[in-house]
């Protein structure tokens, strides 16, 4: 059954709404709304504003009982790009909070994250960041709650731009340098205040920049050389306004000095776009082979031509990608609109970009607590944290690769603290109970979610040496049939009876104790373990409470079978976010 969506394009100038009805094989378009945002002065913008004037077209249109996805602009966004040495999706996901600590000049706790996995020549991966200060997203969420209006998505323009342009890419030009890199299409989302720059090739976005230029810097540029107000000098661009071009024709002397002034103030934008040209060659071996438009300053008369002769490439407007089965196109200069459309298609099928505050645990990854809850982490508490989970909870299925990536970031963290690189879990172990005995906790001012994961960590750990692996039993091919005297000489095999544990030992090597999930709250802590005894929960129990003193009442969860293993998921209550000791 078909079901409506609402794309809202959160403009700086202008607010932008697109009504669609999407079904599993085709999305039709069915209406289309421009609304302009009435600037303060010396150019003040505001998001309030701009919600306001979206919320009113919402009611206004009957379109506010639809789930919206909210597009935002681009001055609103930082990218960063990082890269991996695997290429698996989720595990990208598990690492890209660790990668992006300290990357954004505002500490990860204040931004809400997330990203594009891309595969990269090589065996490789990498992974596009976008990143939103969260004080903006609550704001916007409390906007549409105020109005009980559903918000399913959350993202910025040039990436919900990116959800539904032309993913065809033309050949490379001829005589580029191009033969060992892979061709990308740089779109262009030229707004109000900013301009956005992302690369993208056949399988979507890989790299993104921002640069704080856009069509006001016209608009001033016309109004100090005319004399005109705000108003007047937006008018006059979007009635008059041009880039000089060849075939043009004659211009007038008064022309030719209007298209020159209009020229200047994008000699920003151009110079950017060489800089993000040859970073894509140098550091994505990416070589740009098409330009494309959209946002509102790219509507500007002669711009398309006008960058085709100063960097040499082929430059159009932006287009809707018919692959997606869109309908309803025609009618509609989908230049300035792509986001709009982006933002409602991103409802209806699975978005690039979500930057809505539950989106990480909607999603369930395994590392997704980690985005949402981790601050900021010392260098070394960082490291024994990512070698630590990495070895004891899944570390059976890590590749070597990612381990030696683990140990040497450890040997370097712990050369800064100790003045020795020290490369294994039970050597950091080693020096920190040769310090008096003192936990190296208690030097840390305030307790927080990552003390808090560290007990877990420890409590998880099996005691003692880990046992040579069993021997492993000979056992015939799927599909093969064995013959008589095979069949008659194999014995079945009887179930594994494991020995009993002591209940003060802890967790024993072969419990196969796993933490799948942990989610930490201020006051409350829930996760689920599974285990091959059903005593393990009261032996972590115990250790838990030696390691995380803070934990008060732990309820023992009701054990149930899955399969061979044990699950629980009990639900804790804590007081671990200030000492509960006394320094002396």
């Amino acid at each position: 059954m078909a079901q409506k969506y609402v794309g809202l394009d959160l403009g700086t100038s202008e607010v932008k709404a697109v009504l669609i009805n999407a079904g599993l094989r085709s999305i039709q378009v069915l209406e289309t709304v421009i609304e302009p945002v009435t600037l303060a002065p010396q150019g003040d913008t505001s998001l309030a504003a701009a919600l306001d004037i979206g919320i009113a077209v919402l009611r206004r249109r009957g379109w506010n009982h639809y789930p919206i996805g909210v597009v935002l602009p681009g001055s609103f966004a930082a990218y960063r790009v990082f890269k991996f040495p695997f290429s698996d999706p989720r595990r990208i996901a598990q690492a890209i909070a660790f990668e992006a600590e300290g990357q954004f000049p505002v500490p990860l706790e204040n931004l809400e994250l997330d990203h594009v996995p891309a595969v990269v020549p090589g065996g490789g991966g990498q992974a596009l960041a976008v990143a939103v200060r969260r004080s903006a997203i609550d704001q916007v969420q409390a906007a549409f709650k105020a109005a009980t209006i559903d918000v399913k998505l959350i993202t910025v323009d040039v990436l919900a731009t990116a959800q539904v342009l032309t993913a065809d890419l033309p050949e490379p030009a001829k005589g580029a340098p191009a033969d060992a890199r892979t061709p990308v299409v740089l779109g262009l989302d030229i707004g109000h205040a900013t301009t956005d720059l992302v690369a993208f090739g056949a399988k979507g976005p890989i790299a993104a920049r921002m640069l704080r230029r856009g069509g006001v810097h016209v608009t001033r540029a016309l109004q100090q050389r005319y004399q005109l107000s705000d108003s007047e000098a937006e008018a006059a661009k979007r009635a008059n306004a041009f880039v000089p071009h060849r075939g043009q024709g004659d211009l007038s002397a008064e022309q030719l000095e209007s298209a020159t002034l209009v020229a200047r103030a994008l000699e920003p934008v151009v110079r950017e776009i060489e800089h993000t040209r040859m970073w894509l060659r140098a550091e994505f071996s990416a070589e740009v082979v098409q330009l494309r438009l959209s946002g509102g300053g790219a509507n500007l008369r002669g711009l398309d031509a006008y960058l085709a002769e100063q960097l040499g490439l082929p430059t159009e407007r932006a287009r809707p990608r018919e692959s997606l089965g869109l309908r309803g196109l025609s009618g509609h200069d989908w230049t300035a609109m792509c986001a709009a459309l982006g933002g409602a298609v991103g409802c209806a099928r699975r978005p690039l970009i979500q930057l809505h505050k539950d989106a990480a645990v909607q999603r369930g990854g395994d590392g997704s607590w980690i985005a949402e809850r981790i601050a900021t982490v010392a260098a070394l508490g960082f490291a024994i944290l990512a070698f630590g989970v990495v070895d004891t909870v899944v570390g059976m299925s890590a590749l070597e690769a990612e381990r030696a990536a683990y140990e040497e970031e450890l040997g370097e963290a712990s050369h800064k603290v100790f003045g020795e690189s020290l490369t294994s879990k039970s050597e950091i172990e080693d020096r920190l109970n040769a310090v008096d005995g003192r936990d190296i906790t208690k030097l840390i001012p305030q307790r927080g979610a990552l003390d808090v994961l560290a007990g877990f960590v420890k409590a998880a750990t099996p005691s003692g040496p880990k046992p040579a692996p069993a021997p492993t039993p000979m056992v015939a091919e799927e599909g093969a049939s064995p013959d008589a005297e095979s069949s008659s000489a194999t014995t079945p095999t009887a179930p594994v009876q494991l020995p009993s544990v002591d209940p003060a030992s802890g967790i024993a090597w072969d419990d196969e104790f796993v933490l799948s999930l942990i989610e930490i709250r201020p006051r409350a802590i829930q996760f689920r373990a599974s285990a091959t005894r059903s005593s393990a929960q009261e032996r972590f129990k115990n250790k838990l409470l030696q390691a995380l003193p803070c934990v008060i009442p732990f309820q023992v969860a009701k054990v149930r079978d899955e399969g061979t293993k044990k699950v629980f998921d009990p639900n804790i209550e804590h007081d671990c976010y200030s000492s509960t000791e006394t320094e002396s």
